[in-house]
């Protein structure tokens, strides 16, 4: 049967460790045990195995079903130290509330890590942040000192749109007092907040994400590589990259994303250039990132390494080798689209020469046609002057037009209709001063009708022509 306290106020009041005597190591009750458990764990106590961390005193186990189990020590008069990391934890309990439950499990594999290295290097001291510092308003998760440097550890889980504001500046104010307390301030958040936009290379945060973001000597090995490679202009545009800024400040920042895979606590390390700073959030990402181990991650040489340098530096020779290949395929496409135009524009230029070469043969035949009916106009005026002097004094009383309709309107009955094409289709041709000519071939051929006279004046026309 495992046995659980009622209510979630884990310990609150009694203590959760206590210093193993023999191993010299503290020793962390379990949340929920088994009756048997807890009746062993009673026994070990009563054969003195554990003690208060702070006054050395020997310390009991108790069980209840508001409180759990705990330690105790004897006659229940906690010393004062013990009082005071009580506290601390309650208020700690009450800081980490809105976490989900995977934060205490991170939490507790991290100091698992930490205190295994603390084993094999004096320099290194590990303690859960409200046991280290119990007189502080905020705790980190983990407290960390190496040599003389302190570091505050934290885990972020539970990040959404309706608390990332308030969130946010929930973590700058700890970042700042962390800061003011000499710790250096190191985050994880959980890898399910990660958000990518891999068709333009790009990285969308959180106000919570953007926070925490690290600044480390990696980071600033990547400002420098980005000074060199940015120097080409088109830099963003060969990762199809929409900058929010012409003249972009080059500052690197890392996140540090943890999560459980099938095998182990992993952490997957991404760098990205910021940019975008109104919501919502965007950065350039800097290659795909990599994972490693969770002790890895935490691994401590002077101070944490948050990286593998081997991955690091393999990380980094990809991202120049995909900034080469799209800036030739870039620039490829470019010279292709150059040679594309130019065809065009030989082609263009090639259609636009045999227009004009046809519009000046066009012009050509205008003109021989005009030269043509100029000639045929000419012999007509000949051949109508000469029929002027060869005139019968019949056709000499025609001296207009009107006298010609009046002539044919008597003899053939000219109509209305047949004045018009007359007008229109014979006289433009011999000339409108030379009606006298018409009268003269209506004469000459004893027309009977507009029809005879007609076929004549088509037959003189055409052997003007010629």
């Amino acid at each position: 049967m495992i046995l659980k306290k009622k209510g979630n106020n884990r310990g609150e009041g009694f203590l959760r460790e206590a210093l193993h005597v023999i191993d010299n190591e503290l020793y962390r009750l379990p949340y929920s045990t088994t009756k048997e458990e807890v009746n062993n764990l009673k026994k070990l106590a009563d054969k003195a195995l554990f003690q208060c961390p702070h006054c050395n005193a020997k310390l009991i186990v108790k069980y209840g079903d508001t409180k759990g189990i705990y330690f105790s020590h004897r006659h229940s008069e906690a010393c004062e130290e013990s009082k005071k990391i009580d506290q601390a934890e309650k208020r700690y309990i009450r800081q980490i509330e809105r976490e989900t439950k995977i934060h205490h499990t991170i939490q507790a594999i991290l100091h698992d890590e930490i205190s295994n290295q603390a084993k094999k290097n004096t320099m290194i001291k590990v303690e859960f942040g409200y046991r280290a510092k119990p007189d502080l308003k905020i705790f980190p998760d983990i407290w960390v000192k190496v040599a003389d440097r302190e570091f505050a550890l934290s885990i972020i889980t539970n990040v959404n749109s309706l608390i990332d504001n308030k969130l946010s500046n929930t973590i700058s104010k700890r970042h700042q007092y962390f800061l003011e307390q000499g710790m250096e301030p190191i985050w994880f958040i959980e890898k399910k907040e990660q958000a990518i936009e891999k068709e333009k290379n790009s990285i969308i945060l959180w106000d919570a994400e953007l926070t925490i973001a690290a600044k480390t000597n990696k980071d600033r090995e990547w400002d420098s590589l980005l000074a060199s490679l940015m120097k080409d202009k088109m830099f963003f545009k060969y990762f199809n990259y929409p900058v929010s800024t012409e003249n972009i400040t080059i500052d690197v920042r890392s996140m540090y994303y943890i999560y459980s895979n099938e095998e182990r606590i992993v952490v997957k390390i991404q760098r990205f250039l910021k940019d975008r700073l109104v919501k919502p959030y965007r950065a350039f990402l800097l290659g795909e990132g990599y994972e490693i181990p969770f002790a890895d991650a935490v691994l401590i040489k002077n101070e944490f390494l948050l990286s593998n340098p081997t991955l690091e530096a393999h990380c980094q020779d990809e991202f120049v080798q995909e900034f080469k290949q799209l800036q030739f395929e870039f620039k490829e496409r470019l010279r292709i689209e150059q040679e594309r135009k130019l065809q065009e524009e030989e082609k263009r230029e090639i259609l636009m020469q045999q227009i004009l070469k046809q519009e000046e043969i066009k012009k050509q035949q205008l003109i021989q046609q005009r030269l043509e009916q100029e000639e045929r106009h000419r012999k007509i005026l000949k051949q109508v002057s000469e029929q002027k002097l060869n005139s019968n004094p019949e056709t000499t009383r025609v001296s207009s037009y009107d006298s010609l309709k009046s002539l044919l309107k008597e003899r053939i009955g000219l109509t209305q209709s047949q004045q018009m094409e007359l007008w229109t289709t014979f006289m433009p041709v011999i000339g409108y001063k030379n009606s006298d000519v018409v009268w003269g071939l209506f004469v000459k051929n004893d027309c009977k009708s507009f029809g005879e006279l007609k076929i004549v004046l088509q037959n003189f026309i055409s052997k003007q022509s010629k």
